[in-house]
Formats: structure tokens, sequence, C-alpha cells
């Protein structure tokens, strides 16, 4: 896969507005990154990385922001990611795995599930791994359980986002995904407050699942923290 290549054509895309049910003006931008095998220091997937901005202040929306959305404005989210995706795994430069971060919900209903296909058709199971987003303590285990099968259905894999905070992995206690992940933007602005963050994020999901992952970093300078806490992989952001 050329990174290079990915972000031109990303650049020429652009952001994509909407206006949420609530009104507010938003945008969603997209960016490819590259994740990294921490072990054996290589690329082992990509993933697609979002933001959705308030076109007012400029803000990005956080992740306890977008859950408060409704299940159509997540639903429109999904689906400009699903177009977008598309449009990744179609290039010759495809990387042979993609994760593409999907709102739990989306999964859970038949109109999500459907659309998710219509856009991704059959390279759902040859090259894309599912990150379920908006899971939290007061997910149920039975329906995570239900949900996170039919991820496995539909993909090559699952994981599942954890949110930052005191008993973290309580979110997915009891259910098994391919790899559980965070997103170095919900660890803290300050360099010594992400790496505090990743090891705690690393101690508290030892024995999850197989992969620990965190997307979004600075740099690689950050890798060799992150290796120490027990994290598998990594991904650094897309310069702007």
């Amino acid at each position: 896969m050329s990174a290079n290549v990915l972000a031109n054509m990303i650049a020429c895309r652009g952001p994509f507005p909407f206006e949420d049910r609530g009104g507010r003006n938003l945008w969603l931008d997209f960016a490819v990154e590259t994740v990294t095998s921490l072990r054996h220091e290589t690329a082992a997937a990509a993933r697609v990385a979002r933001a959705v901005v308030d076109a007012t202040t400029g803000a990005a929306l956080t992740a306890a922001d977008i859950g408060r959305m409704s299940d159509e404005d997540r639903l429109h989210i999904d689906q400009e990611t699903f177009v977008f995706s598309k449009t990744i795994i179609a290039t010759p430069e495809a990387p042979t795995a993609l994760i593409i971060p999907t709102s739990f919900h989306t999964v859970a209903s038949r109109k999500g599930r459907r659309e998710m296909v219509s856009v991704l058709g059959e390279t759902l199971k040859t090259g894309v791994i599912l990150e379920l987003m908006d899971v939290d303590r007061g997910t149920p285990l039975s329906r995570l359980s239900e949900v996170g099968s039919l991820a496995t259905t539909l993909g090559r894999g699952v994981l599942v986002r954890l949110n930052p905070g005191r008993d973290m992995a309580a979110a997915v206690r009891g259910y098994r995904p391919h790899g559980v992940t965070m997103d170095a933007g919900d660890l803290g602005a300050t360099d010594t407050d992400l790496a505090s963050g990743m090891l705690d994020f690393g101690e508290q999901a030892k024995g999850c699942a197989p992969t620990l992952m965190v997307f979004g970093l600075p740099s690689e300078d950050f890798f060799a923290v992150a290796s120490v806490g027990g994290i598998t992989h990594a991904s650094t952001r897309r310069a702007a």
C-alpha cells in the first residue's frame, strides 16, 4: 500500500458536510492510517480514521458526543464511512486488511447491516475488519455477543473500541473479540498523559483479546512506550 497515493486521494475528496437531527452543521473528515505490528515492525493493516467536526466552532466531537447522537445520525456517519472505505478498497494500492470504525448500533440493526453490505459487498469478508464503536459498560453482554457474532459473519474480524477510565475493560468482560482498541485522542493532550494512558490501557486490557491497538498517535516515537505497555499494534495520525 502506498501511503502517499492514499493521502493524495483523500485530499482530493475533501470533507463531507451534513446537518444532524438537532440542526447542527457538521462535517466528516477522513484519513487512512497504517497500522503497524509492534512486534514485527511491519505494516499489518490500514485503518479509516474519521472525525466529526462542528462546522461553526471547528471543534471535533468526542466519542461521547457521537454516542449521544441519534441512531439515524450515527447511521449517516457510518454510511459515509462505508462509501469512503469502498474508494480505498477499489484502489490498486488497497491494503490487504482495512479496519473500518462502525457504530455498534449500526451493526445491531437490519437497516445498518443492509447498508453496509450494499456498499461494501464481497469485500467485507475478504478485506474488512470492523471496529465496533459506542460499546460501554452499559452494553449488555448478551447483546454485545450477539452483535459481535453478526459482525464476524460480515467481515474478517471484530475489534471493540474501549473508552478510557477506571475499569475500562468491563465493557468487554465475558466477550472475547479479535482485538480491543483505543484512540490516542482520548488519552490526553500532553505526552505524559498519552504515555500514562497507553500504559493504563495495556494493563487493563491485558487478556481481553489477542491484540491491543492504539490508533492516531502523534508520531512513531510513542511506539516504544506502547510496546512496553503490552500493546501489539499502533498507528500514527496523518499529517494535515
